[in-house]
């Protein structure tokens, strides 16, 4: 038996006997014996290379349960609003016990993927993305195949919230490690506006493995604010993979905050459905000890007139390796098309590592195009200038990383997240361990 399928079969084996799957049958069984012949991703892997995926295959895994998670826990999350609307999950299943129910109108639905394919099956039936050969991949293929449940969020045509709606997942073992799958929709009707804050937590100390996918349809003049945070400590290996879809005249703004994980790796795909739409990407991370945070972004300019922005930063520390992929794709006929990027990186240590590989494809003649990378230490003069004004250099250092971060963080447009955020930047860099602060127990309020 090859390598690939004995790792094949340490997840097959967790569904034997299991059923209720999320995807309709058709499309399972070709998920199912695809994956049974796909390529794990490694370092032949173009696009995969630079990510360790050991940390995944070195544990036994139980499958993620439906467990009740104690909703205390959510007074520890300083930027949750308990009046708010939002949806729990706990292992990738949708959980209802002790939560607040969404008090909404205009038929929007804030619940569990698995029953609105019962409640609205004729919104989600051509919504519910199937990976095409382009974007497929070993884990997109096992989600695929596998998947039970996610969030599903629907806002129809004309409808403005005013405040955000939040999608939390949590990982909770009552014994042994865990690995979990959520497949998450989310549809931005016509001309509407909102907010989410989409986060990733763990209850647990054992390990946890997570498979993610999200499609996000932004249709037209649409107006979405998207906030990812993963948080789910040294002890886990996330895979999250968000696909966007931008009708004509919608707007997504997309802010990810990477705080801890053993192995992460974020795909983003991006593709412009039609004329006058935008998609911005801004993000930061700040890997230590030895983990790894890849972040892959591909977006596809099929159409003329859309523009495109994408800012990540990183802070890397200690023997940790971060990889930073943006590939931009421009049509011929996507004329005026307008998109840049942009990747900047401080190494704390002499180990830590970042391989920034930031790419443009063009075959249209009109167009702004524009990509750009650095990686360096903090400025020995900026640092020399603020010690002779009397500043500690331990506190100086904190100050100028802040300062570094500060253009991402100040566009998260959501005060009480935003307030979040900056809690922990500040206390991960004045040496506080990122397990303390991944932990939901620990209260980033006090």
């Amino acid at each position: 038996m090859t390598q690939t399928n004995i790792k094949n079969k340490t997840f097959v084996d967790l569904y034997s006997g299991t059923e209720d799957f999320l995807l309709p049958h058709t499309v399972r069984k070709k998920s199912v014996n695809l994956f049974d012949k796909i390529k794990l991703p490694d370092n032949k892997t173009e696009n995969w290379r630079k990510f360790k995926s050991e940390p995944i295959f070195e544990h036994h895994y139980s499958l993620g349960k439906k467990l009740n998670v104690d909703t205390k826990d959510l007074d520890s999350l300083s930027f949750f609003e308990p009046s708010g609307n939002y949806v729990i999950l706990v292992n990738g299943f949708f959980y209802s016990g002790n939560v607040k129910k969404p008090d909404l109108n205009n038929n929007v639905f804030i619940g569990s993927l698995k029953d609105a394919q019962k409640t609205h099956p004729e919104i989600i039936s051509d919504r519910l993305h199937v990976q095409n050969a382009k974007t497929e991949n070993y884990f997109s293929v096992l989600n695929d195949a596998y998947a039970k449940d996610g969030a599903f969020v629907y806002v129809p045509e004309n409808v403005i919230l005013d405040e955000p709606i939040y999608i939390m997942h949590f990982i909770q073992s009552d014994n042994g490690n865990i690995f979990s799958q959520n497949r998450n929709l989310i549809i931005a009707g016509k001309n509407t506006a909102f907010k989410i804050i989409h986060t990733y937590h763990s209850l647990s100390s054992d390990f946890s493995f997570n498979n993610s996918i999200t499609d996000i349809f932004a249709d037209e003049n649409a107006q979405l604010e998207y906030y990812l945070f993963e948080g789910e400590g040294n002890t886990a290996a996330h895979i999250n993979h968000i696909n966007i879809n931008s009708e004509k005249g919608s707007s997504f703004k997309s802010n990810i905050v990477t705080f801890c994980g053993s192995a992460v790796r974020n795909n983003f795909y991006a593709e412009f459905k039609n004329e006058h739409a935008a998609v911005d990407l801004q993000g930061i991370y700040m890997p230590d000890k030895e983990q790894t945070v890849d972040n892959f972004i591909e977006i596809n300019h099929a159409k003329p007139n859309c523009r495109s922005n994408q800012v990540f930063k990183g802070i890397i520390d200690n023997k940790a390796v971060a990889v930073f992929t943006g590939k931009v794709f421009v049509a011929r006929d996507a004329q005026k098309t307008d998109s840049a990027q942009s990747n900047q990186n401080l190494l704390l240590t002499d180990y830590a590592r970042i391989h920034s590989r930031p790419q443009l494809e063009i075959y249209a003649d009109d167009v702004i195009c524009s990509h750009g990378s650095t990686t360096g230490q903090l400025d020995k003069e900026a640092l020399f200038y603020m010690k002779t004004r009397g500043v500690p250099e331990k506190r100086a250092k904190t100050m100028l990383m802040k300062a570094f971060l500060r253009d991402v963080t100040d566009k998260i447009n959501a005060d009480r997240y935003r307030e979040y955020v900056n809690f922990l930047i500040s206390k991960r860099l004045k040496g506080q361990s990122p397990e303390s602060l991944c932990a939901v127990k620990v209260c980033p309020s006090c």
